[in-house]
Parts: structure tokens; C-alpha cells; sequence
């Protein structure tokens, strides 16, 4: 069975668009929301090493190095389904990329 031309690019040229739109405003909600944890969790260990430095509390910082490290792992085995999603949908995954780069990039 002959493939129609019309309907295949148009078929990707939606996958494309809305990969990119998409990717774009989930960069940039990313990046909101980067900033908005990376603060967060700056204050907290100034406080922490504040506190330290005073005497009122005695850190432990590699058992803190530790949970992060666990923390880590824990991320990256319960979203290795994400890359399966990524390999089997390539026209939208890597407009999806651009636009995502795109709106981290963004103000």
C-alpha cells in the first residue's frame, strides 16, 4: 500500500510542533522551578552550617552526602521508562528536546 506523502508530513509536522511547544514550556517551568529549589535548599544549609558553626546542632555531613546520594539512585530507577519513551517516539522526542533547551534558555 502506497504511503501518502500529504499525510505523512503532515502527521509529522504536528508531532514536531507539538514536541516543541511542549518541550519549551516544560524547560521553562523547569527552570522556574530550579531556581525556586536551588534556593530553597541554599538557605538550608547556610542554616545548617550556621547552626553548626555555633554549637547549637553537630551535622553529620557525609550522612547528608549519603541521603543525596540515595536520593539520586532513587530517581534514576524509577524513571528509566522515560528513555523507552524517548527511543520509540524520535519525531516528537527530539522536537521535544529542542524546545525543552529552548525554554531553559529562555528568561
Amino acid at each position: 500500500m502506497p504511503v501518502n506523502l500529504t499525510q505523512f508530513l503532515t502527521g509529522l509536522g504536528i508531532q514536531l510542533g507539538a514536541g516543541g511547544i511542549i518541550g519549551f514550556a516544560a524547560g521553562y517551568a523547569l527552570k522556574k522551578l530550579a531556581k525556586i529549589v536551588a534556593f530553597i535548599l541554599g538557605v538550608f544549609i547556610l542554616a545548617l552550617m550556621y547552626l553548626n558553626y555555633a554549637g547549637i546542632v553537630d551535622v553529620r555531613w557525609e550522612g547528608l552526602l549519603g541521603w543525596g546520594e540515595e536520593a539520586l539512585s532513587w530517581i534514576g530507577a524509577h524513571y528509566s521508562p522515560i528513555a523507552s519513551f524517548i527511543i520509540t517516539n524520535i519525531p516528537f522526542a527530539s522536537s521535544f528536546t529542542v524546545g525543552f533547551a529552548l525554554g531553559v534558555k529562555a528568561a
